[in-house]
C-alpha cells in the first residue's frame, strides 16, 4: 500500500505499489510471477526452445537479445502494420532478425546491419538453421556508413534501432529518409538502465539514449510513445 494520494506515476508499472497491492506473495516474488503470467497467457516460448540457435561464446541470449515478451510485441507490430520491409540496426546473433522475418508476409524482407563480423557469421548460420535466409539481407559494417548507402527509393515500413547507443540520435536522423509514410521507428533500450532519466547521464550510452529521447520529443508530426517496458522502448510513427 502507498501512504499518499495516488498519482498516475504510481500506476505506470504492474510492479508499482498502487497496481500490486493485492499480490499475496512475497514482494521479491512479484517479478517472477508477472513474467510467468505474461509468458503463459501469451503463449510465448523462450528463443532457445523455439529456434535452432548457434550461440555466441561471448554473451548469452538473455544478456544481449531482446526479451521474449519484446520479441512477441515486435512481431505483433509488424503484423498489425502489414509491414513488408523491416530495417534492423544491430543484429547480435540474429534472434530479433529471425522473429521479424517470421512475421513478414511472402515476399517480405528484413535488411539487418551488424557491425561485427563474428556476430554476422553466427547470424548467417542461425538464418539458415531456421529457414529464413531467403527473407533476410545481412549487411556487415558500421551502421553510419551503411545507412548512408541505402536508397530512399526503397523505404521501410518498420525500422528497429538497437545498435550503438552513443549514436542513437544519429541513427534516428539518418533513417527518417528511409522510413515510409505511416512507418514506425522502434528504438530499443531507450532508457538505458535508467541512465537516460538522469539530468546528467553517467555513461556515454546513457547520454546517447537521452539525446535520442530529446530528438524524439522534437520530431514534428510524429506520433510518439515511450513505453516503460524492459529497458525502455521508444515508438515513433511517421505521418502519412
Amino acid at each position: 500500500m502507498i501512504d499518499h494520494q495516488v498519482t498516475f506515476a504510481d500506476k505506470i508499472l504492474p510492479s508499482s505499489p498502487a497496481n500490486c497491492d493485492l499480490f499475496a506473495g512475497n514482494p521479491s516474488q512479484l517479478m517472477d510471477a508477472l513474467y510467468r503470467s505474461i509468458i503463459v497467457a501469451s503463449g510465448i516460448e523462450q528463443p532457445e526452445r523455439e529456434l535452432t540457435l548457434t550461440m555466441s561464446d561471448r554473451f548469452t541470449v538473455a544478456e544481449m537479445a531482446s526479451n521474449p515478451v519484446a520479441l512477441r510485441f515486435l512481431q505483433l507490430i509488424v503484423t498489425m502494420l502489414g509491414a513488408r520491409r523491416v530495417l534492423e540496426i544491430g543484429a547480435f546473433i540474429g534472434v530479433s532478425t529471425i522473429y521479424f522475418a517470421k512475421a513478414l508476409p511472402s515476399g517480405g524482407e528484413v535488411v539487418s546491419i551488424e557491425k561485427f563480423p563474428e556476430f554476422a557469421e553466427t547470424c548467417r548460420a542461425n538464418f539458415r538453421q531456421n529457414g529464413v535466409e531467403d527473407r533476410i539481407r545481412l549487411l556487415v559494417g558500421d551502421a553510419i556508413d551503411t545507412l548512408s548507402q541505402l536508397p530512399s527509393s526503397e523505404p521501410f515500413d518498420v525500422i528497429f534501432i538497437d545498435g550503438n547507443k552513443e549514436r542513437y540520435r544519429d541513427y534516428f536522423q539518418m533513417t527518417e529518409r528511409l522510413l515510409a509514410p505511416g512507418g514506425l521507428i522502434i528504438v530499443d533500450d531507450a532508457l538505458f538502465h535508467g541512465d537516460a532519466l538522469n539530468e546528467t547521464p553517467k555513461t556515454e550510452k546513457g547520454a546517447g539514449a537521452k539525446a535520442l529521447l530529446e530528438a524524439a520529443s522534437a520530431a514534428a508530426g510524429y506520433q510518439r510513445l515511450l513505453l516503460p517496458f524492459a529497458n525502455g522502448m521508444m515508438l515513433m510513427l511517421k505521418p502519412r
